[in-house]
């Protein structure tokens, strides 16, 4: 069997990144790979891996060991920063050494440079390691010096999306386009909330991120909360509150509990989603609202992926690409939030939606058989890398 390493991962407090690796791992376990995990946290991701993934390590060295304690008097003694990084993540540069190595942060050029990426990169290029960063997106105006020096390491770079596809070809970058794997996360059944009403449910996911990108933070929150109002007021629907991402730092549960306190007369409606449950199981409840208003990309994958008309809050380039692959264009299917100013908008942009599911299902049902095509052929030209 041969070795795969999975690096770059943020872990599964934020489901999107759950998603990514479980279906990343089912897919390449399936071709005979053993998958290595690294992680940045190890002990919450082991309790929620299954077979597909042979082991998980930490992403970077322990605070009690010797490594830590050699950084720190190395700094002491002028250790080169390029030394002292690479000592730091020295356990993805050991577990990748001589492997193919899957990047499965597909977020993490769209934030600019990353001086840990771009030392761990060229160690592993140096011990003989094949390279792919995995569905990536990024803005054209992150692709300054120091990054494009990181990214020309990569053996081939997978984008998700065909705007990012089209700004690395001009980069001169070795790019081939597919899908999301999240799109091929199977889903697990659980037990629906009490409050959930078959048929009759819309699941809403808003995230402290996305307010942030807005510019103007309380105006978006009230926009949503007019939003729930008019659902409540104006249809017979019940809303989900449904969380994708909990870290410390940013938490849906954070925006979602607030709305839920400022609506709380509506609470035999409107309802929180169980923060514990896993991306497989967030997936399954999608599947069965009747549409779904997300700032989070894998929630609206999640969707999409299964016919379930969707309404995205976005701010990001991969947002953006995604809609346009699927519909050939954003318009009525994504919302720039940067844009978001009114109230009566993202309340008409939601009742156009749900005037429109029965079309909105059917074209996403015959759009998901030829846009989610190329799995194997994807499978088989990262898996004939190394023999190149």
């Amino acid at each position: 069997m041969n070795q795969m390493m999975l690096y770059n991962h943020s872990g599964f407090e934020n489901r999107g990144c759950e998603a990514i690796v479980v279906s990343t791992s089912e897919m390449f376990a399936k071709s005979g790979q053993s998958i290595l995990l690294c992680s940045d946290t190890p002990e919450f991701d082991r309790g929620k891996t299954d077979e597909n993934i042979a082991k998980v390590i930490s992403s970077t060295i322990s605070p009690y060991s010797v490594d830590r304690i050699i950084n720190s008097i190395g700094f002491r003694l002028g250790m080169s920063r390029e030394s002292e990084v690479a000592r730091k993540y020295a356990p993805v540069i050991r577990g990748g050494k001589r492997k193919l190595c899957l990047s499965v942060g597909g977020d993490t050029y769209c934030y600019g440079y990353q001086e840990h990426m771009q030392v761990i990169n060229a160690r592993l290029k140096a011990a003989g390691s094949t390279l792919v960063l995995w569905g990536c997106s990024m803005d054209e105006g992150k692709i300054e010096d120091q990054v494009l020096r990181d990214l020309k390491a990569y053996d081939l770079i997978v984008p998700r999306e065909s705007l990012t596809a089209g700004v690395l070809s001009q980069a001169g970058l070795p790019v081939k386009q597919w899908i999301d794997p999240a799109f091929y996360l199977r889903s697990q059944p659980v037990q629906l909330p009490k409050q959930w009403q078959e048929g009759k449910t819309i699941g809403i996911n808003i995230s402290p991120l996305v307010l942030k990108k807005s510019g103007n933070e309380q105006q978006v929150f009230d926009c949503v909360k007019a939003l729930i109002l008019w659902i409540m007021e104006h249809t017979e629907y019940s809303v989900a509150l449904i969380p994708h991402v909990m870290w410390a730092h940013d938490n849906d549960l954070d925006v979602l509990n607030r709305l839920s306190d400022a609506i709380s007369e509506w609470n035999e409606r409107v309802f929180p989603v169980p923060d514990s449950l896993s991306a497989m199981q967030y997936k399954f409840l999608v599947s069965k609202c009747v549409a779904l208003i997300t700032a989070r990309t894998h929630l609206s994958i999640a969707a999409y992926s299964q016919s379930i008309p969707v309404l995205v809050i976005g701010y990001s380039m991969k947002a953006r690409g995604i809609a346009r692959d699927i519909y050939g264009n954003e318009e009525g299917h994504l919302i720039p939030v940067q844009r978001l100013k009114s109230e009566t908008e993202l309340i008409g942009q939601c009742e156009q939606l749900l005037s429109r599911l029965r079309d909105e299902k059917t074209f996403l049902q015959n759009r998901m058989k030829t846009y989610m095509e190329g799995k194997t052929d994807i499978i088989e030209t990262i898996l004939k890398l190394p023999e190149g």
